[in-house]
C-alpha cells in the first residue's frame, strides 16, 4: 500500500507542475510581449486563473515588467541565474526552495526564457508558495499511519502532509541513500522517528516525493495480524476434525463400491448402479456401468461383424477366382502376343498367342529367356532400347518383324510399358505385340503411290518448264522481229497492220503461257511477292491506260474514281496488283457490250501505319447467274463455256487473281445478277510506305545511247540475230557465240561489260559456264552475267543465282527489257570529244533532265526531225483521205518514236488518237490534240538541236574524270552533258554493282 501511495502522490505533484509549465509555454508564445504589457498581464491571469502564486516578466536588469504601477526591481533571490538566461527559448527551469524573503516568505520558482518579436530576451517567472504543495499532497488523503513529504534536490523540505510549516526548509538526512528514480530505505525522519521511507524522484523537477510509515506502526499491525490468524486456525481445527472423520467413512464406502464395480466390469457382468453419497464416486460408478454396457454392445457387434466379414471374404475369394479365370481367358484368347518381363527383360509369362503365331510353347518361353533375343536384326536393338526406357519408367513403341513357324515374315507393332510398384519403381515390364503385317503392306503400297505421285509432279513441272522454254523460244523471235518490223518506216500501211496483228496474236499467246506458268507456280507454292513502295494512283492510271483502247474500241466509258486523301505510297507488290486489275478490267470490258466500266479505289483513314484498301470494278455487262458464280474462281472454268465461246479466254485469270489476293492477305468478292452487270470487290490491308524510299520511276530510254561491250551466248541462230539487232539498235557493241565453251574463251580474250547467257545449250549449260567463269583467275571472273532464258520458274531462278549469275531476263525479249539490263549492269553513254565556246546549259526541268533527245548526236536528231515531218505529212494526207485505219496504224508507229525521243505527251496523244480511230470517232478532240503535239514535238527537236550546238563538251582521252562523271571500268567517261539528276536515278535503279 505504501508503494502505491508514493506513486499516486508523485503523479499528483508532477501533474501539477506539467500543467503550470504548459500554461507558461503557451503564454511565452504570445507575440505581444513588448507591445502591450497590460494585455499580456491579462492573458497571464487568464492562463493561471485559480493557481496561487505570482507571475513575473523579468528583463536582464532584474525588473518585473508585469508589476502593478509599472516595472520595479525584484529581490536578488528571485532573479534567474545566468544559466537560465543562456537557455534556449522554451526551456523550463524549476528552482529548489529559495531563501526567506521579507514580505514573500520562502518560495520555489518556475522560469521560462522567451524572445519578443523585436528580439529582446525576457524570462517569464512564476513564484509558488510551498503551502500550495502542502494543500496538494493533503488532497491525496493518505491513510494513517502514512504521511508524505516533498523534498527539493538539496534535501530541503518543501512541504509535508503534517506539520508542514514546522519542518519547512529542514534538511532530510540520508539523502545519499535514495539512489535511483524509486526505492525504499529505512531512515529517521525530520521529527526523529524511525521510519520506513518510500521515495520517487520526479523526472520534471528533480524533487523527491516521500511516503513514510513508522516502525512502531508496522510492528503493531503485524502483531494484530498474527493474533487474528491464530484465532482463525483454531476455529478451522474445531470444524475440520469431525468433518474429516465423516468424510473418511463415506470415502471408504465409495471406494468399496467402486472396486466392486471394476471387478464386475472385468468379469463382464452388469454393474449395479448404487449411490455412495459422493458425487465423484457416483460419477465413476456411472461411467464404469456405461462402459460395461458399451463393451457388451461392442462385443456383440464384433461377433456380428466377424460373421459378415467371413461371408464377404468367401464371396470375394470366389469373385477373385472367377476374375482370375476371366483374365486367363482374355490373355489366352487375345489376338495380341502378351509377355510379362522382369525388370532385367527376361520373360516370366507368355500367352497362348505366341504358340499360334510363332510356334512357341508358353511354358518354355517363360523360362527366363531374354525377350530381346526373340527379335532378329534391328528388332533386337529396338527391343533392348524399349526395355531400357521401361526400366526408367517410360513407355515406348516400335515396329519390327519376326518369322512365323511357317517361315512367313510378320510385322509386329510392339508396345512396351512399365508396371510400377507403390514405391514408384519398375517391378515388371509388359510387352504387347500386335500383328500389323496387313497394315505394313498397305503402308508400303501408299509409299510407292506417294513416290509415283511425286515423280508425276516432278514430271509435270519438267513438262511445264520444257513447254515454257519451247513456247517462249519461238515467241522470242516472233515478238522481237515484229517489234523491229513495227519500227520500220518503209512498210506500207497494210504491212504495218499485219505486223500489228502478229504482235497482238503473239502477245495473247504469251499471256496464256504466263498464266499457265503462274498456275504451276501456285500449285508448287513458288509464288513470292516483291514488296516495295508504290503509288496507287499511278498504278491505277497505268492499268487504265493499257485497257483504254479496248474500251474505246467498244465505245465504252471507262471511269476511274480514286478517293481523295489516300496515302501517297503503299507497301506491296505493284506488279501483281497491276496484273489483278488488268485481268478484272479486261474481263469487265470483254463482257460489257454497252455502258460503262468503273474502277473505284477508297479506304478509311490509315491507322497504326496500315491502310484498309478497297478496289471495286463495276461493269454494266451481261452479268453472271447465281448458279454459275461458283465457277468463277476455278481453274480452266468459264461461265461462257458452251459451244458458242463468244468471249474466249483460258479460264485462268480469276483463279490466279484470287490466289494472289489471298497471298497478299486480302480477299475478293463478286456481286452479280444476270443482265445487271457485275461488281468485283478487292479488300487489301497494306502498310503505308514512304515513297522517298521506293525505287525511281522508269527512265525513258533513248535509242543508240548506250556504249557497252556485250557478249551474247545463244545456240539458236534466230535468237542470236534478234538479240544482236536489238542490242545494236540500243547502241551496244555485240559479240555472239553459240556455246558455253566459246563464252569461257571469249571473256578471257576480251573485256566485256555484260554477258547475256542462255541456259539450255548443247554440251555445256549456261549455269555450268557461269560457274567456270566465276572460278577463273582472270580479271573477267566478276563480269556481270545475266541469264537470258525462257526458263522462268522459281527453281530455275534459284539455279541461276546459285551458279553466280547476277540476274535474269525472260524470253521473249523486248528492247525495253534489254535497255533496263544495260542501264543496271553496263550503263555508259556514248560520248564524242567536242569543243565549244559556249557554257554548259543548265537543265531547268525534270523532264528535260531525263530526256533521251539531249544526248543524241546531231545527225540522229536531224534524222528524227526529218522522219517526223514526213510522218506528219503522210498522216495529214491519210486523214484528209478518210483512211482512219491507216491513220491509226501510223499513230501506233509514232508511239515508239515518241518513247525513244522521250516525248511522253506525244506518246499519250498518239494512243488516244489510235483508240479514237479504232472506235470510229476520229474527228473528236483527240485528233486536234494529237496534231498539236506533233507540231510541238518538231519544235522541241529543233530546240534540242540548237542546244547541242551551244553545248561545251571537253572530254580529253587522257583526262581524269571529274567527280560528276565517274570513270567506267574500260576508261570511258560519262558525258558531262548527261544530267546529274538522271545519273542518280539510274544509279539508284542499278544498285551497287562492280
Amino acid at each position: 500500500m505504501s508503494i502505491e501511495a508514493n506513486i499516486d502522490l508523485g503523479l499528483l505533484v508532477e501533474r501539477d507542475l506539467i500543467t503550470l509549465i504548459a500554461a507558461l509555454k503557451a503564454l511565452g508564445a504570445s507575440p505581444i510581449v513588448d507591445n502591450d504589457i497590460a494585455r499580456f498581464r491579462h492573458q497571464g491571469r487568464e492562463a493561471l486563473a485559480g493557481r496561487p502564486g505570482e507571475l513575473m516578466l523579468l528583463d536582464r536588469a532584474g525588473r518585473d515588467l508585469l508589476a502593478e504601477g509599472g516595472p520595479h526591481w525584484v529581490p536578488e533571490v528571485l532573479r534567474p541565474s545566468a544559466a537560465t538566461w543562456a537557455q534556449e527559448p522554451g526551456h523550463v527551469s524549476i528552482s529548489d526552495l529559495l531563501p526567506y524573503v521579507p514580505g514573500r516568505g520562502r518560495q520555489v520558482t518556475v522560469s521560462l526564457p522567451v524572445n519578443s518579436p523585436s528580439g529582446e530576451r525576457y524570462v517569464l517567472l512564476f513564484a509558488v508558495q510551498p503551502s500550495h504543495f502542502t494543500t496538494l499532497m493533503q488532497s491525496a488523503r493518505l491513510a494513517p499511519p502514512h504521511f508524505g513529504a516533498l523534498v527539493d534536490r538539496t534535501g530541503a523540505m518543501i512541504a509535508r502532509t503534517v506539520e508542514s510549516d514546522r519542518f519547512m526548509g529542514t534538511r532530510v538526512t540520508d539523502l545519499s541513500a535514495m539512489e535511483g528514480a524509486t526505492g525504499r530505505v529505512d531512515a529517521t525522519n525530520v521529527g526523529g522517528v524511525e521510519v520506513r521511507r518510500f521515495y520517487r524522484r520526479s523526472p520534471i523537477s528533480g524533487w523527491y516525493v516521500l511516503t513514510s510509515v513508522s516502525h512502531a506502526a508496522l510492528q503493531k499491525s503485524t502483531r494484530q495480524s498474527l493474533w487474528l490468524l491464530a484465532a482463525v486456525a483454531a476455529s478451522l481445527m474445531l470444524i475440520a476434525v469431525p468433518c474429516a472423520v465423516i468424510l473418511t467413512r463415506r470415502m471408504r464406502y465409495a471406494a468399496r463400491l467402486t472396486k466392486e464395480a471394476a471387478r464386475q466390469l472385468v468379469r463382464g457382468e452388469p454393474i449395479d448402479r448404487r449411490s455412495t453419497g459422493i458425487a465423484e464416486s457416483d460419477m465413476v460408478c456411472h461411467i464404469l456401468a456405461e462402459a460395461s454396457d458399451r463393451l457388451r454392445d461392442q462385443a456383440e457387434s464384433l461377433r456380428s461383424t466377424n460373421q459378415d466379414l467371413e461371408r464377404r471374404v468367401a464371396d470375394r475369394t470366389r469373385e477373385l477366382a472367377d476374375s482370375h479365370v476371366l483374365t486367363e481367358s482374355i490373355l489366352e484368347n487375345s489376338p495380341d502376343i502378351i509377355k510379362v518381363l522382369d525388370v532385367r527383360g527376361r520373360v516370366i509369362f507368355s500367352n497362348e498367342r505366341c504358340r499360334t503365331l510363332h510356334g512357341e510353347d508358353p511354358r518354355v518361353a517363360a523360362k527366363g529367356r531374354l525377350w530381346s533375343t526373340f527379335w532378329p536384326g534391328e528388332g533386337g536393338k529396338a527391343a533392348r532400347e524399349a526395355i531400357a526406357l521401361a526400366q526408367r519408367g517410360r513407355p515406348s513403341r516400335f515396329t519390327a518383324w519376326r518369322r512365323a513357324e511357317s517361315g512367313e515374315q510378320h510385322w509386329l507393332d510392339v508396345l512396351v510399358t512399365p508396371m510400377v510398384g507403390a514405391d514408384g519403381l519398375t517391378r515388371r515390364i509388359l510387352a504387347i505385340s500386335r500383328d500389323v503385317t496387313a497394315h505394313h503392306a498397305r503402308d508400303e503400297e501408299l509409299q510407292v503411290a506417294k513416290e509415283r505421285a511425286e515423280a508425276a509432279s516432278v514430271a509435270k513441272a519438267d513438262f511445264l518448264a520444257t513447254m515454257s522454254h519451247e513456247l517462249r523460244t519461238p515467241l522470242n523471235g516472233i515478238l522481237g522481229y515484229a517489234d523491229l518490223l513495227g519500227s520500220d518506216r518503209t512498210l506500207s500501211q497494210s504491212q504495218s497492220r499485219r505486223i500489228s496483228r502478229i504482235q497482238d496474236a503473239a502477245s495473247g499467246l504469251l499471256r496464256i503461257v504466263n498464266d499457265i506458268l503462274d498456275l504451276a507456280k501456285i500449285e508448287a507454292g513458288d509464288v513470292t511477292l516483291e514488296l516495295r513502295p508504290f503509288s496507287l494512283k499511278d498504278l491505277v492510271e497505268k492499268a487504265s491506260a493499257i485497257v483504254m483502247p479496248m474500251a474505246q474500241a467498244k465505245h465504252l466509258v471507262l471511269d476511274i474514281e480514286i478517293q481523295d486523301g489516300l496515302p501517297p505510297a503503299l507497301l506491296g507488290d505493284p506488279d501483281r496488283l497491276k496484273q489483278i486489275m488488268l485481268n478484272l478490267l479486261g474481263n469487265a470490258i470483254k463482257f460489257t457490250e454497252t455502258g460503262r466500266v468503273v474502277l473505284r479505289a477508297e479506304a478509311p483513314p490509315a491507322t497504326d501505319g496500315r491502310c484498309r484498301l478497297t478496289i471495286q470494278i463495276t461493269d454494266t455487262g451481261i452479268g453472271i447467274p447465281a448458279e454459275l458464280q461458283h465457277l468463277l474462281f476455278q481453274r480452266f472454268s468459264q461461265v461462257d463455256a458452251g459451244s458458242e465461246r463468244r468471249f474466249g479466254g483460258a479460264g485462268l485469270g480469276l483463279a490466279i487473281s484470287r490466289h494472289l489476293i489471298e497471298q497478299m492477305g486480302g480477299r475478293i468478292e463478286v456481286e452479280s445478277a444476270l443482265g445487271t452487270g457485275s461488281t468485283f470487290r478487292l479488300d487489301l490491308d497494306l502498310a503505308v510506305a514512304d515513297m522517298s524510299t521506293g525505287p525511281a520511276e522508269d527512265v525513258p530510254l533513248a535509242c543508240s545511247a548506250f556504249e557497252a561491250n556485250v557478249l551474247v551466248v545463244e545456240d539458236i541462230s534466230l535468237n542470236r540475230e534478234l538479240i544482236g539487232e536489238l542490242l545494236t539498235a540500243l547502241g551496244a557493241s555485240v559479240d555472239i557465240v553459240s556455246s558455253g565453251e566459246e563464252a569461257i574463251a571469249a571473256v578471257q580474250a576480251k573485256s566485256y561489260d555484260l554477258v547475256l547467257m542462255d541456259e539450255q545449250m548443247p554440251g555445256m549449260s549456261g549455269s555450268a559456264a557461269t560457274r567456270i567463269i566465276r572460278s577463273l583467275d582472270h580479271p573477267s571472273h566478276d563480269v556481270p552475267v545475266i541469264a537470258c532464258s525462257a526458263d522462268v520458274l522459281s527453281h530455275h531462278l534459284r539455279r541461276f543465282e546459285e551458279a553466280g549469275m547476277n540476274g535474269h531476263v525472260g524470253k521473249p525479249l523486248t528492247q525495253a527489257a534489254l535497255a533496263k539490263v544495260l542501264i543496271r549492269y553496263a550503263f555508259r553513254l556514248r560520248t564524242q570529244p567536242v569543243r565549244r565556246e559556249a557554257p554548259l546549259p543548265v537543265v531547268a526541268s525534270p523532264e528535260a533532265s531525263t530526256s533521251g533527245r539531249h544526248w543524241l548526236s546531231e545527225e540522229r536528231l536531224d534524222a528524227a526531225r526529218g522522219n517526223l515531218r514526213e510522218d506528219i505529212r503522210i498522216l495529214r494526207d491519210t486523214i484528209r483521205a478518210g483512211d482512219y485505219e491507216a491513220a491509226a496504224c501510223k499513230a501506233h508507229a509514232m508511239i515508239s518514236t515518241a518513247c525513244i525521243l522521250d516525248f511522253p505527251g506525244l506518246s499519250k496523244a498518239a494512243q488516244s488518237f489510235e483508240a479514237a480511230c479504232k472506235g470510229g470517232a476520229p474527228d473528236g478532240p483527240e485528233r486536234a490534240h494529237f496534231l498539236a503535239c506533233l507540231d510541238e514535238t518538231v519544235a522541241a527537236i529543233g530546240e534540242a538541236r540548237a542546244a547541242q550546238r551551244a553545248r561545251v563538251i571537253v572530254v580529253p582521252e587522257t583526262a581524269v574524270p571529274p567527280a560528276e562523271s565517274p570513270a567506267e571500268p574500260d576508261g570511258g567517261v560519262m558525258a558531262s552533258s548527261y544530267p546529274t539528276s538522271l545519273m542518280k536515278r539510274l544509279r539508284s535503279r542499278a544498285g551497287d554493282r562492280p
